[in-house]
């Protein structure tokens, strides 16, 4: 079968809007007009993608029949985990330490919330065979719920208005241990498919999700007023488990549905309407499908790193594929679902400055099955990965009437080297978690990593966990025990000052990182951070130092972000405008400071946007 090159031009369909009425349509119900643009779409879709590429063209499968007509890359199949009427519309899942898929039913959609029908599902493979022979109800009185996480002792929802937690009883059976508890609210629902979303443990113990931006979410505490809240519209946000600490990481972007890390601890996210791969970085301000960042003095933001653009197209669930079985070609790919064109894409990543470009690379998954929607890919503890299926007759929103609630499949995409296996991580040693943090499957090793969170630091662990910071040859390795260290809040001082001289730039950059998520790091390594500004030669670690100057500090960040604008980063994708992040509160509280960087900097768009802010602050 072809594959998309890269570059091949799209057909030339033209659409124009005529205020005469046209014969022919004039003869037609406004009914059959929309029956004949919905069975159309998919067709028009694949033809303006790929005039080469075979068109979905089938509809209504059998689950069974769905899963063997997928087209994969030689050496891959799919075989069918769970479809109606065992499931229904999946619109995310996530899998536990156990290997479990808890998926959620969303029968509510398009309205939210909705009513108390919906549920979380558990699916159980209980003899290790590769059948998930094992089907649970965990709650069944869910309404408009599209995000989930399993960890901490429960079960995390994404159900506007709330964030919920759900307790799990101990046993061997799945159920709640008590009722929900609210954690945060304030989500919004203005968009029932830009909902909060694509929650996942990030590498330094935060829940991580995403938004997208015409919902509009103000989230606090319950009972919080106004003023604690964070305004969310677009973008990546993060919850501490521990902390309950609730941040708006990055903002910016359009429907984003998913983010993942590659093996050195680098975010990624996909979004639709607008070029659709984003290098999420901390703090960054990216291009927005529509409305305004909250901050009026952005001036700029932060592009696109996609090798181009796909034609008409929808995206969701990012995964970064990092399973450890599949061919060594296929790690650290990011993998993302194109949900009108009923395909899976694949892209590589390439370093390029402080940051990173995509690489269009031949498609992972193509259905000849019109009503295909697949949301979400996860490798799992055999390297095999999942991907739930949301299957409807329609690739988005368009009609109410045209949404069949009644399908829903899930899948795995396996070759002959995944083999199935039993696992229960929490019945491991503190030993036997540390170990996990050099497999080459990273499901171990962030389940793992999540556990010894849990469970805290101690001598040994701490001291296990060194020795692979300083004594492992591999930086990807060093990365792993950096981040576990951190979880456990057993990253001293001396480690971290350590940490921050080490010879890799990933492993220098998120020392950084990790040294100011409090907002308040110590003197020394306040020194070393500033030292690192005036003379750190990478531009990666400099993008995390301009991260990092965001969260301290004023004086402190002025001290910092002026370092690093003296070095000749003009033409960097992202640095200029990070410094300029980091710089502009500064100024907005000394105005002087505006006139010192126009001096000083060796960065053009500094001395432009410090000036602006100075007349502005002159207007007020």
């Amino acid at each position: 079968m072809k594959r998309l090159v890269p570059g091949q031009p799209a057909l030339p369909f033209v659409f124009t809007r005529s205020s005469a009425p046209h014969p022919a349509r004039s003869a037609l119900s406004k009914s059959t007009l929309s029956a004949l643009t919905l069975s159309l779409l998919p067709l028009l879709c694949s033809a303006q993608d790929d005039p080469n590429r075979p068109m979905a063209k089938s509809a209504a499968l059998s689950p069974a029949q769905t899963a063997a007509q997928l087209t994969l890359p030689e050496g891959f199949r799919t075989e069918l985990v769970a479809g109606e009427p065992q499931v229904i519309q999946p619109i995310a899942y996530t899998i536990d330490d156990r290997g479990r898929l808890w998926v959620i039913e969303n029968t509510n959609y398009p309205e939210c919330p909705g009513t108390p029908k919906d549920r979380v599902l558990v699916f159980e493979d209980t003899q290790g065979n590769g059948t998930f022979d094992r089907r649970t109800v965990f709650w069944d009185k869910a309404t408009f719920t599209s995000g989930i996480a399993v960890g901490f002792g429960g079960v995390w929802l994404g159900a506007p208005p709330n964030l919920l937690y759900i307790p799990i009883a101990d046993g061997e059976t799945p159920k709640p241990a008590g009722p929900p508890e609210i954690v945060l609210d304030g989500w919004g629902n203005q968009d029932t498919h830009e909902t909060v979303n694509g929650m996942i443990w990030g590498p330094d113990g935060w829940l991580y999700g995403t938004q997208g931006v015409f919902t509009h979410s103000l989230v606090g505490r319950p009972g919080a007023s106004k003023s604690e809240r964070v305004s969310i519209n677009a973008g990546v946000w993060r919850f501490h488990p521990q902390q309950g600490t609730f941040e708006r990481w990055a903002e910016g972007g359009s429907n984003q549905w998913g983010i993942d890390w590659n093996d050195h601890g680098e975010a990624f996210f996909e979004a639709c309407v607008i070029p659709h791969m984003w290098h999420a970085m901390e703090g960054a301000r990216y291009q927005r499908q529509a409305g305004t960042h909250d901050n009026p003095y952005t001036y700029g933001d932060i592009q696109t790193i996609a090798w181009g653009r796909y034609e008409k197209a929808g995206y969701a669930g990012s995964m970064i594929y990092l399973g450890g079985v599949f061919p060594p070609v296929w790690r650290d790919r990011v993998f993302f679902n194109d949900i009108h064109m009923n395909r899976m894409r694949c892209e590589s990543l390439e370093r390029t400055g402080s940051g990173y470009r995509s690489v269009r690379q031949p498609e992972f998954v193509f259905s000849q099955d019109a009503w295909y929607r697949g949301l979400s890919a996860q490798y799992g503890p055999d390297g095999g990965v999942f991907l739930n299926d949301w299957y409807d007759k329609v690739p988005c929103h368009q009609q109410k009437a045209y949404t069949d609630r009644t399908n829903g499949r899930m899948y795995k995409i396996v070759t002959d080297a995944v083999k199935p296996v039993k696992v229960d991580l929490a019945r491991s040693s503190d030993a036997e978690l540390v170990a996990m943090q050099l497999n080459p499957n990273d499901w171990y090793v962030r389940h793992a990593r999540r556990l010894l969170q849990e469970r805290g630091a101690s001598a040994g662990t701490t001291s296990a966990l060194e020795a692979v910071l300083f004594e492992n040859t591999d930086p990807t390795r060093q990365l792993r025990a950096l981040w576990a260290l951190h979880g456990q809040k057993a990253l001293s001082e001396n480690t971290l000052l350590k940490t921050l001289a080490a010879g890799n730039e990933h492993v220098r950059g998120w020392a950084a990182t990790l040294a100011v998520e409090n907002g308040t790091p110590s003197a020394p390594v306040l020194q070393t951070l500033l030292a690192l500004g005036k003379n750190e030669p990478s531009p990666l670690v400099r993008r995390r130092l301009a991260s990092a100057a965001q969260r301290l500090t004023p004086e402190h960040s002025w001290s910092l972000v002026t370092a690093l604008a003296k070095h000749p980063d003009a033409s960097d994708a992202n640095l200029p405008l990070l410094y300029w992040y980091a710089a502009e509160s500064c100024i907005a509280e000394v105005p002087a400071r505006a006139l010192e960087l126009f001096k000083t900097t060796a960065v053009p768009l500094l001395q432009e946007y410090s000036t602006r802010r100075l007349v502005a602050l002159a207007l007020e």
